[in-house]
């Protein structure tokens, strides 16, 4: 039986597409002088920011370019932020389903606090593990498995919900269940990124859980 169930938050429980592509072809235009398709943009999705920043803005200074990119991104944050169709409901529905939730993201804690506080949903998370609270990241395993530890939780009892292929590999790694969202552009190579389930709407979740 699923007792606990840890989301994503980027892509999976919070719609940041544009906030994040807007924000990475600023910084782009800014250090290359070229604007790259949203499609490569959003294939680097998933993975740590310094991860992306290093490999792409290799000659120029890291914090200068991680700088410019927090900046703008916090600049058009209320702009573009709102959440999946959904979302809330699902929340709301395992919550009361006494399920245990948790946050796995490898976004700032600052702002993956704020997000929720937003919307009013970080009371129905029992914890929330940010890129702040490992030395590894997705694909790793070791933000899942101190999300277990903080709940005190059972691998063969959880399930982790995602967009990218980090969060599949990441569930894989840590030996839990995993469900890719529909409506991620990972979606797409699905048979290359093996979920074990894929949702095309939350409330699909509902039945996944109650068959485990």
């Amino acid at each position: 039986m699923i007792k606990y169930v840890f989301f994503d938050l980027d892509g999976t429980i919070a719609d940041t597409e544009e906030i994040i592509v807007k924000s990475f072809q600023h910084i782009h235009e800014k250090f290359n002088s070229k604007i790259p398709d949203k499609k490569e943009i959003v294939s680097t999705f998933g993975e740590p920011l310094k991860n992306t920043l290093e490999r792409e803005f290799k000659d120029y200074d890291y914090k200068d370019v991680v700088d410019e990119y927090r900046n703008h991104h916090r600049n058009i944050f209320y702009d573009y932020l709102k959440l999946h169709e959904g979302a809330i409901d699902i929340i709301k529905y395992l919550h009361s389903d006494n399920k245990t939730l948790g946050i796995v993201t490898s976004r700032l804690r600052e702002t993956a606090v704020e997000i929720l506080e937003i919307f009013d949903i970080k009371k129905y998370f029992k914890t929330i593990v940010t890129i702040d609270d490992t030395e590894k990241h997705k694909p790793d395993p070791e933000p899942l498995l101190k999300a277990l530890e903080d709940v005190s939780g059972v691998k063969d009892e959880s399930i982790y919900i995602g967009d990218t292929k980090y969060d599949i590999e990441c569930a894989k790694n840590t030996g839990i269940k995993s469900v890719l969202v529909g409506w991620s552009h990972h979606a797409e190579e699905k048979e290359k990124v093996e979920p074990d389930y894929t949702i095309m709407k939350f409330s699909e979740l509902i039945k996944i859980i109650n068959e485990n």
